[in-house]
Order: structure tokens, then C-alpha cells, then sequence
């Protein structure tokens, strides 16, 4: 993934003091306090996280949340099982170093393809030979799918290759473990049914880049992916994307997507409030490019789920992503768990959102399957 430039802190603090003081004068001081008392935190934080570069998180403490959550069976909780999805990830670290066309990436792949059937789900690949500034690799996206009651398809996507470093031993945890062990979770939860739409749930091989991040040279697996649905005449039936993406890091902070379609950001983001695990999706936005901008190019509403500041602060993502400190330490189960509540209970409500807007498309038939 590709992260946009950011913002100097003292233009966000100074635009903080114009609104506050506009607001004092439109909604009164009393609203006014209740509202700088929410965003309060954050402003501190990154008072507190300037010199090293960035906001600082809500911490790993705070995601006790999402384990007392789970345990009390709140409303917000799902059959999502953070412990065994952490589980599958100590597993997918063992095959080391994944990156795209490596044995240790078939071996991957091989145990991904046995743990979606063992969940009932039908498992289809998609195999090409990518042009990269290595010579040709060859490629493989996986898809597992959860068949529907209705017409229609929303994928779930993720990476499941790690970057090509040879010259480090980079087990990539985090990016492209978490979120590989966290849709093998997804499946088990779902199963080979549901009501309402087909899910797609979808392992897009070659996200990295082999030299530096180009549009050549970036999101292999699901540039093809698009271009087979688009040349299947399918497009039309995937009615939206969600991509998941460095979601296992104990300091969970998932910012919103500049350009994500502003309705399938409100589902998420009231799902998460209404689950207690507010404090992991903040108010602010951020610009990643990533396996789902190829479908937002092609019409689909898409957004991304990343927390792209892996570890305590800006200084600290520098140090783990992409090196070979993306271990296991630093992934918390309970932060694949908030995820996984969270966008399991907004699936019913995309399913709504896009029963109303969505295409009317046909049911899944074999012969058209990626």
C-alpha cells in the first residue's frame, strides 16, 4: 500500500481553534464543550505525539475492551473469534517469508484452499503470469465463497503474499498475516451460506510492490481480478468491496478513507460505535492506495480498513513496517476481534444499503465464477 502525505500538526490545531470558535457562536458553549470533551484525546495525543512525527494511539490497554466485550456478550459481539483467528496467524508466520511466486507462498496458499473448504465454503483460484521488475511471476488469487440467498456479491479482500525484502527475514505479520488469518476467521464465521448476498471472500496475490510503488508495479492480483470480472460481464453484481489491511496491530487506530463512498463509511463507523469500539475508528481521514482502488476505478463502491500506523506513533511505524520487526509480538488478537465484530453486523446492513441502490443482478452460476 501507498499512504498519502501528511498534514502539518500545527495546521489541524488551527483550524481546530477556528471551528470552536465559529460553533460557540452557531450551536453555544455548552454543545461546544461537550464536543471538545470527545475529541479532546486525540488533540492531546497528538500534542503529545508531534515530536515523533504523529498521533499517538489508543494503546494495547484499551483493547481489553474488545476481550470484556466478547466475554460479557454484549450486543456488539459476533461469533468473530479473535483468540482462534491469532491462532491461524501463528500458523501463517510459520511458512516465513511469503512473497509472490516463493514455495513458501504455495505453501500458504495450499492451507488457505484446505481451511476454506474445511469451512464449507466452494474454493476457486485464478492463476496469471504478471510482468514485474523481476521478470514474470507467476500469480494465484484465491476466492472462497459464501453463496447467498440473494442476488448480487460483496467482496472481502485482502493480500495474502508478503513484500519481496530478500535481503531481511520479513515474516510480515502484521501486513499480510493479520489480515490473511482474519479472513480465514471471517470464513469459519460466515460458513458456506448466509442470507443475503453472496461474500466474496477474496486472497489477492502480488499487493506488493517488487521495486518502487507504480501503477504497474503494485496490486497484481486484484488489477486481474477486476480486468476477468469486467471481461466475464460481472461487474455490475458486485455490489460493494471492503479491503482489510495491517489490522493486527495492539495499537488499533483505523482512520477514515478519504474517498470511500460516504454511505458504506457511515455503516461501518456506526457499527463500531454501536459495538463500543468507537475509540479504534476515528473521525480523521487518511488516502492509501491499495487492492481496493482497482475496483473503485471500475464503478464498485469500495473502501479500505487499515490502520497505517503500525505501533505507538509515526516514528514507531517507520521502525515496523516493512522490516523485519512485523512479528507476532506485535499483533493483538483482540484487534482482529474488534474488526471482525464490527464488520460482521455491517454486512446485513450493506446487504439493505445496496438491496435499495444496488444492481439487479442474477444469481451466482458456475460457468461465470472468477
Amino acid at each position: 500500500m501507498k499512504p498519502s502525505t501528511w498534514r502539518p500538526v500545527r495546521i489541524a490545531v488551527g483550524c481546530l481553534v477556528v471551528v470552536v470558535l465559529l460553533l460557540v457562536g452557531i450551536i453555544g458553549p455548552k454543545r461546544v464543550a461537550t464536543a471538545v470533551s470527545l475529541y479532546g484525546r486525540f488533540f492531546t495525543e497528538l500534542g503529545r505525539g508531534a515530536a515523533s512525527g504523529g498521533p499517538q494511539p489508543s494503546g494495547p490497554d484499551t483493547l481489553a475492551l474488545a476481550k470484556a466485550h466478547k466475554d460479557a456478550g454484549m450486543a456488539g459481539s459476533s461469533p468473530f473469534n479473535g483468540r482462534r483467528a491469532y491462532e491461524e496467524l501463528c500458523r501463517v508466520v510459520g511458512f516465513g517469508p511469503r512473497p509472490s511466486g516463493s514455495e513458501a507462498l504455495a505453501g500458504l496458499r495450499n492451507h488457505i484452499e484446505a481451511e476454506l473448504a474445511s469451512a464449507g465454503l466452494e474454493v476457486l483460484r485464478q492463476e496469471f503470469d504478471a510482468s514485474t521488475p523481476i521478470g514474470t511471476v507467476r500469480m494465484v488469487n484465491i476466492t472462497g465463497v459464501v453463496q447467498g440467498t440473494e442476488p448480487g456479491i460483496i467482496i472481502l479482500g485482502n493480500h495474502y503474499e508478503t513484500k519481496y525484502l530478500p535481503q531481511i527475514t520479513f515474516v510480515g505479520a502484521n501486513d499480510g498475516g493479520s489480515t490473511t488469518a482474519w479472513m480465514l476467521e471471517m470464513a469459519r464465521t460466515l460458513g458456506p451460506k448466509r442470507r443475503g448476498k453472496s461474500v466474496w471472500l477474496c486472497f489477492f496475490d502480488g499487493e506488493e510492490s517488487f521495486a518502487e510503488w507504480t501503477a504497474s508495479d503494485s496490486l497484481y492480483g486484484s488489477r486481474h481480478f477486476v480486468e476477468r470480472l469486467e471481461a466475464d460481464g460481472r461487474l455490475g453484481e458486485v455490489a460493494a468491496m471492503i479491503n482489510v489491511d495491517l489490522i493486527g496491530d495492539c495499537y488499533l487506530d483505523i482512520k477514515r478513507e478519504r474517498d470511500a463512498p460516504v454511505w458504506l463509511t457511515q455503516i461501518i463507523w456506526k457499527k463500531a460505535r454501536d459495538s463500543a469500539y468507537g475509540q479504534f475508528f476515528l473521525p480523521f481521514v487518511q488516502v492509501v492506495e491499495d487492492d481496493h482502488i482497482p475496483f473503485r476505478r471500475a464503478g464498485i463502491p469500495a473502501i479500505n480498513i487499515i490502520d497505517f500506523t503500525y505501533g505507538g506513533s509515526a516514528r514507531e511505524h517507520l521502525k515496523n513496517w516493512h522490516t523485519a520487526n512485523d512479528t507476532l509480538d506485535r499483533v493483538c488478537g483482540d484487534s482482529l476481534q474488534v474488526v471482525g465484530d464490527v464488520i460482521y453486523h455491517a454486512l446485513p446492513e450493506i446487504d439493505a444499503q445496496t438491496k435499495r441502490t444496488g444492481p439487479d443482478s442474477a444469481t451466482l452460476s458456475r460457468d461465470k465464477r472468477p
